[in-house]
C-alpha cells in the first residue's frame, strides 16, 4: 500500500546526508507555542467539518514551520476531507490556481524555498492532490533539509496518481536521496507492475534489493567500511574473526556459482567508491554466474563510475586541457557507447535505453546515427519531449533547420512544466532557430514565454533586443 510505503518513521536511514542545506530561521519558543495553538484549533474544525476556517488556520501552521510533519499531514488531510477524498479537488483547480502554480515553479528555481512552500500550499487549497506542485513541495521542505515532510508530499502524489510511472519514477528517485531505500523499491516495483517488462524498473529493483539486504545486514554505506570486521565458524566449527570482505570472498570460494556475494561485496565496494575492486569482484561474478540478477547491468555500471573516478582525478591534477584528460574523457565516450549499444541489443524493447544510446551518438557527433535512436524512442510517453528536443538539436547541426524548428515546437507541447530546465531549452533553441529563419512572430512567441518563465536566461533579453531591431529592420 502506497500509505505504508510512505510512513513517517525515522527509523531506516534517519540520518541520511542533505548536502549543504540553506539555513532554516530558527522559530522562537514565543512563536512555536502560537502556531501549536493554531494547530489545536484548527484540528478541532476539522473535526467539526469546518473545514474552510480549518484550512485557514493549519495553512498559517505549514508556512509557519514547514518542517513539521504533523502540521504537513494535518493540512492534507483537512483539504482531503472537505472535497471528499475526490482525488481532483474543486471544480476548475487548475484555472483558479495557475498564478500561484507558477509562482510556486518559478521560485523553485530560483531557490526561494520558502515562497515556493507558500505558492504551492496556496495551490493545493484547491486541488490537493496536485501531483506537480506536491512533488514541487518536497524538492523545496527537502532542499530545506526537512525529511519527513517532503515524504508526506510525496505521499499524497501517489494517492492521487498511485499507478503513474512518471510520478513513481519521482518519488523513488527522491526516497532514494532521503536514504528511504525499501520506499523506493516499492515506487519501482509498481512501475514494473504497470509497464511489465521495463528493464529499468526491473535493473533498480535489483540494484536496491541488494542494498536493502546489505542494510538489514548492518553492513549499509556507513557500516560497511573497508575492514570491518565479523564472526563465523571455520569448517571444524571453531570461531574465527574477519573483515566482512574476507567473509565474503569465503563464501565465493564455497559457492562460486552463487552470484549473491559477488552481488553483495561488489555493491560494499561500490558504497565505499572502492570501484577497482568492484569492477574485479563483478567480473568474477559475471564470468562465474553468467548474466544473472542484473550481473552484466551492475557491472558496467561500476565500470563507467570507476573511469568517470580516474577523469576527475586527472582533471584535479592537470586540469581539462592536458593530454591525459581529453584521452580518458575520450575513452569513456566510447565506453558509454559501446555498453548502450550493447544493451539495446539485449533489451530491444527498452526504449530508455535507445534514448541512451542516442545522447550518446549524439555527443560524438554521429548525428543520423543519434537521430534513428531518438525516432524511435519518442515513442516512449516519458521520453517524447527530450527525444524531440534532442532531435530539434541533431537536424539543426545537419542544417535541416525546418525540421529542427518542427521538433522544437513538438518539445514546447510535450515537454512538462516540472521539468523547467528543459521547457526552457527548447523555448530558447526554438526562439532563436526562428530568428535565425526570420520567423519573427514564432521567435516573439517562444522568446517572451522563455522571459516569462525566467527572464536571466542566457541571453534571453539580447536577443529579444536584436528581434525588436530585425523587425524595425523590415
Amino acid at each position: 500500500m502506497v500509505n505504508e510505503d510512505f510512513s513517517s518513521s525515522q527509523n531506516e536511514n534517519a540520518e541520511s546526508s542533505q548536502g549543504n542545506t540553506p539555513e532554516v530561521p530558527e522559530i522562537s519558543q514565543a512563536k512555536r507555542k502560537r502556531l501549536q495553538q493554531l494547530f489545536d484549533h484548527g484540528t478541532l474544525q476539522s473535526n467539526q467539518s469546518n473545514f474552510d476556517y480549518a484550512s485557514e488556520l493549519l495553512l498559517q501552521c505549514v508556512t509557519g514551520d514547514p518542517g513539521n510533519v504533523n502540521y504537513v499531514q494535518k493540512y492534507l488531510e483537512n483539504l482531503k476531507k472537505k472535497y471528499n477524498n475526490n482525488k481532483k479537488g474543486a471544480p476548475m483547480a487548475f484555472f483558479t490556481a495557475r498564478g500561484a502554480k507558477n509562482a510556486a515553479k518559478k521560485a523553485l528555481q530560483k531557490e526561494d524555498f520558502p515562497s515556493a512552500i507558500k505558492n504551492g500550499l496556496e495551490v493545493l487549497q484547491a486541488n490537493p492532490w496536485d501531483a506537480d506542485v506536491l512533488v514541487t513541495l518536497a524538492s523545496a521542505t527537502g532542499h530545506l533539509g526537512f525529511t519527513d515532510s517532503p515524504l508526506a508530499y510525496l505521499k499524497v502524489a501517489l494517492e492521487g496518481n498511485p499507478k503513474d510511472p512518471a510520478i513513481n519514477k519521482i518519488c523513488a528517485t527522491t526516497l532514494e536521496e532521503l536514504g528511504r531505500i525499501t520506499e523506493a523499491y516499492q515506487c519501482w516495483r509498481r512501475i514494473s507492475e504497470s509497464r511489465p517488462g521495463d528493464e529499468d524498473a526491473e535493473r533498480n529493483m535489483a540494484r536496491l534489493s541488494v542494498a536493502i539486504t546489505i542494510n538489514e545486514s548492518g553492513y549499509s554505506a556507513a557500516s560497511s567500511t573497508p575492514g570491518k570486521k565479523v564472526i563465523t565458524k571455520t569448517e571444524s566449527g571453531a570461531s574465527v574473526e574477519m573483515t566482512h570482505e574476507q567473509f565474503l570472498e569465503k563464501k565465493i570460494r564455497e559457492r562460486p556459482k552463487d552470484p549473491d556475494a559477488y552481488l553483495e561485496l561488489g555493491e560494499i565496494y561500490t558504497q565505499n567508491e572502492v570501484f577497482e575492486k568492484a569492477v574485479d569482484v563483478l567480473s568474477r561474478g559475471f564470468a562465474a554466474c553468467g548474466d544473472i540478477n542484473g550481473m552484466r547491468d551492475r557491472l558496467e555500471d561500476v565500470e563507467i563510475r570507476f573511469m568517470r573516478q580516474k577523469l576527475a582525478k586527472v582533471e584535479k591534477k592537470e586540469g581539462r586541457q592536458s593530454e591525459g584528460w581529453k584521452k580518458l574523457r575520450a575513452d569513456l565516450n566510447l565506453k558509454e557507447l559501446e555498453i548502450w549499444k550493447n544493451r539495446c541489443e539485449r533489451y530491444p524493447n527498452n526504449l530508455s535505453f535507445k534514448y541512451d544510446l542516442g545522447l550518446r551518438f549524439q555527443m560524438q557527433k554521429l548525428y543520423q546515427e543519434a537521430i534513428q535512436q531518438f525516432q524511435q524512442a519518442k515513442k516512449e510517453p516519458r521520453r517524447h519531449g527530450v527525444c524531440c528536443l534532442a532531435l530539434g538539436q541533431c537536424f539543426q547541426e545537419i542544417k535541416q533547420y525546418r525540421l529542427a524548428l518542427s521538433n522544437y515546437k513538438e518539445a514546447i507541447d510535450v515537454i512538462p512544466d516540472r521539468d523547467a530546465d528543459n521547457k526552457k531549452k527548447a523555448f530558447y533553441l526554438a526562439g532563436k532557430l526562428a530568428l535565425g529563419l526570420k520567423e519573427y512572430d514564432l521567435a516573439e512567441k517562444f522568446l517572451a514565454s522563455l522571459a516569462d518563465m525566467d527572464f536571466s536566461y542566457r541571453d534571453v533579453s539580447d536577443l529579444l533586443e536584436k528581434l525588436e531591431n530585425s523587425k524595425k529592420g523590415n
